[in-house]
């Protein structure tokens, strides 16, 4: 008999499958300018994907320069931290930060 796991995460009280969080791995459909990724371009990515997975709860907290790549904060309505992810500032993909 085969198992399967199932990884998840819990965001600001969502679970929601690893996978979610994985975006932007062999593409990005997020973005839509070329280039480098600018600070105002990867909070739009952020706002994009989060609007994927989301029901309007979580949105782009503080965006900092963190080497090649924006990190990111999300954060749910009440301003509270729940997950971190890099943004790539030459290819725009997305990636979790555990």
């Amino acid at each position: 008999m085969k198992k399967v796991l199932i990884v998840a995460l819990i965001v600001g009280g969502l679970m929601l499958p690893a996978a979610a969080f994985a975006c932007g791995c062999s593409g990005n459909s997020y973005r839509t300018g070329t280039g480098p990724v600018t600070m105002e371009e990867a909070q739009q990515i952020t706002e994009r994907y989060l609007a994927t997975i989301d029901n309007g709860r979580l949105q782009p907290g503080d965006i900092q320069l963190n080497g090649s790549a924006y990190l990111v904060e999300i954060v749910d309505e009440n301003g509270k931290s729940v997950a971190r992810m890099n943004i790539d500032m030459l290819s725009g993909a997305i990636r979790p930060v555990f």
